[in-house]
């Protein structure tokens, strides 16, 4: 199950699908439902099945020692394609999101953070993408591109801003976690969010690796680098690692 560490790069992750989070809300809650397959995602890689769990914990980094656990709540068919509540908790507070499914790996999704004045809402129609298995072990590079609009309480408007993802294939590598030991396939991932509204700028890159094992998902997020610029003022911060301390599916 895709996590991410926390601040800019749980951001981009969220808004793209390393890292999906969440409970239904009404965007889909009068659509007329039917059973739910047993894994949404169709995705070995990118196991959804309702009930499971994962457990993370960050090593290195701002936020050492930080838990978050992930956890898909259910799932519904709707006229749109699979609806997959998942929720992502933390010492921090909760994290949700909603995701569907369209046939060929697009998404819709409405994801939250925080409440009251201090809530925050991404939203997204169309632009995701959950690569495939034979993409996950074959992208050299594969690109995705996503439109997102930002809600935060207090803001008299809306954020718009323009996703883009490059996916590289690393091929199987050994990896050993709280978890387990698993020959994983790794993937490098360069994600960048822009956005200029009411003449503020900004940018965010991060630049970190990924670790999917079959039947399992994801297992570690490596150590990475987040890139800031704000009007033309720019930081760079190291990330650390996220690893798979318990899986129940």
């Amino acid at each position: 199950m895709p996590a991410t560490s926390s601040g800019a790069k749980a951001l981009l992750a969220a808004a793209t699908l390393i890292a999906p989070i969440a409970l239904v809300d009404g965007a889909t809650a009068g659509a007329a439902t039917r059973p739910a397959l047993a894994d949404p995602s169709g995705n070995p890689y990118f196991p959804l099945v309702a009930g499971s769990t994962w457990k993370y914990e960050e090593v290195g980094g701002p936020a050492a020692g930080s838990v978050m656990v992930v956890h898909v709540a259910g799932a519904h068919r709707t006229a749109a394609g699979e609806a997959v509540e998942i929720q992502d908790t933390t010492a921090a507070g909760a994290f949700t999101a909603q995701y569907v499914i369209g046939a060929n790996g697009s998404i819709e999704v409405q994801a939250s953070a925080g409440s009251g004045s201090a809530k925050a809402t991404i939203s997204g129609a169309g632009s995701y993408f959950i690569p495939s298995a034979a993409q996950i072990i074959s992208c050299h590079a594969c690109h995705f591109t996503a439109e997102l609009t930002t809600s935060v309480m207090g803001l008299p408007t809306p954020m718009h801003e323009h996703l883009t993802e490059t996916v590289t294939s690393m091929g199987v590598t050994p990896v050993h976690v709280p978890a387990g030991s698993y020959s994983a396939e790794k993937l490098q991932m360069v994600l960048k969010v822009s956005a200029s509204e009411s003449g503020i700028s900004f940018s965010d890159t991060a630049s970190f690796a990924v670790f999917l094992v079959k039947n399992v998902g994801l297992v570690e997020t490596g150590g990475g680098t987040v890139s800031t610029s704000v009007m033309g003022h720019s930081t760079n911060v190291a990330t650390g690692s996220e690893v798979l301390v318990r899986y129940t599916p």
